[in-house]
């Protein structure tokens, strides 16, 4: 099977076979040719002091492999500008140069800087510009033990997506480097990063759902429980709800679209809200302690559980921030199915256009088309 075949095999973990190429210039050697800072952003400098930091302290680093020409490697390097756009974002402050750059990324320790050098490794395969064009929805297995990268692929432009949910995902933006070799290279405009190594954002789920808090007809919003949580904050200031606002806590919320409330409504009452407002009348009229036990039941609190994750739960059991209350997960293929204790109503799906909503903060969020009850 032929590597661009392999890879382009969408939702599968890919180890690519080699391609037929005979060259045995190795990309150490390609890249320590120019050694020297500059001030060019778009060369790579700054890895090429990356790897020879890394193989000075420890010749026998797995990062050796970029120095062996016989090794069928594909590597996507960073350019200059990449790094200082990373330690911009760590620390603050724009480094003044590349050589300060450098510090700053040496200054994160041997260990962990090798582990980031291996995450843009992928051996076994040289993957040229054209399998990878070919990639949309693949997962590339590298060098760092148990780290995959994802491939998107649109109009033309190749996006790499990694563990780190603030930083931007890299793009490709120079390709086939070191051609007709066993070791060819693409260089990208980002850091690869193998743990979420930027501090993720504070903005709460409630300040992402008041930011539009009026009923209308579209079902598909979620105007219903924004107008839950307020009222149920309004009568109960101190009430455990509010650690919705609170951007610093770490929370997964499953959210009911207003059409899952229109459903809610309808199951209990047997009739078919007219509007907006009407259902969450419905709703409201159950009481404060009722709404607030259905709200919490939808929180999940601890790190945010975002969807390549969720896709991987089948069977997991959740506590909920409802004392004593636990969601079950279940999945198939790409439908995730979340099962309560009710049993005559239907168990909610995450709605996939709607999920990880408010990515890149501590509270994150998934859409869901039915509303979860706490008990039978």
């Amino acid at each position: 099977m032929s590597v661009a075949t392999l890879i382009a095999t969408c939702g599968l973990l890919v180890t690519p076979s080699a391609q037929a190429v005979d060259g045995t210039t190795s990309l150490a050697s390609v890249l320590t040719a120019k050694s020297s800072f500059d001030t060019v952003g778009s060369n790579y400098d700054i890895v090429t002091a990356a790897v020879l930091a890394v193989l000075t302290a420890k010749p026998d680093s797995a990062v050796k492999i970029l120095a062996d020409g016989t090794a069928v490697v594909t590597a996507f390097i960073p350019n200059d500008s990449a790094f200082i756009n990373l330690v911009t974002a760590l620390t603050g402050t724009a480094p003044a140069t590349e050589a300060a750059a450098f510090t700053a990324v040496a200054g994160l320790g041997i260990p962990t800087v090798e582990t980031v050098l291996l995450y843009h490794v992928v051996p076994g395969a040289a993957i040229l510009s054209p399998a990878a064009l070919a990639a949309n929805g693949a997962s590339l297995v590298t060098a760092a033990t148990g780290k995959t990268i994802k491939v998107s692929v649109a109009g033309g432009t190749i996006t790499l997506g990694d563990y780190d949910d603030v930083a931007a995902n890299p793009k490709v933006v120079a390709v086939d480097i070191n051609k007709g070799n066993k070791q060819i290279a693409h260089g990208i405009d980002a850091v690869l990063l193998p743990v979420q190594l930027l501090p993720l954002g504070t903005k709460s789920l409630a300040s992402v759902l008041t930011a539009k808090n009026s009923f209308d007809s579209n079902k598909n919003n979620f105007d219903i429980v924004t107008a839950a949580v307020l009222a149920v904050l309004k009568a109960k200031p101190a009430s455990a709800v509010k650690v919705l606002t609170e951007g610093g806590s770490a929370v997964t919320a499953f959210i009911p679209t207003d059409r899952a409330f229109f459903t809610l409504v309808r199951g209990l009452t047997g009739k078919t809200p007219k509007t907006e407002a009407a259902a969450f009348a419905a709703v409201a009229g159950l009481g404060i302690p009722a709404v607030e036990e259905i709200l919490l039941y939808h929180v999940v609190p601890g790190d945010a559980i975002l969807s390549p994750a969720a896709l991987k739960a089948n069977g997991v059991t959740l506590k909920t921030a409802l004392a004593g209350k636990t969601i079950k997960v279940g999945v198939r293929g790409t439908r995730i199915t979340l099962t309560d204790y009710n049993k005559k109503l239907a168990n909610p799906s995450v709605i996939l256009t709607g999920v990880d909503i408010n990515k890149g903060n501590k509270q994150i969020a998934h859409a869901i088309n039915y509303v979860l009850i706490p008990n039978s």
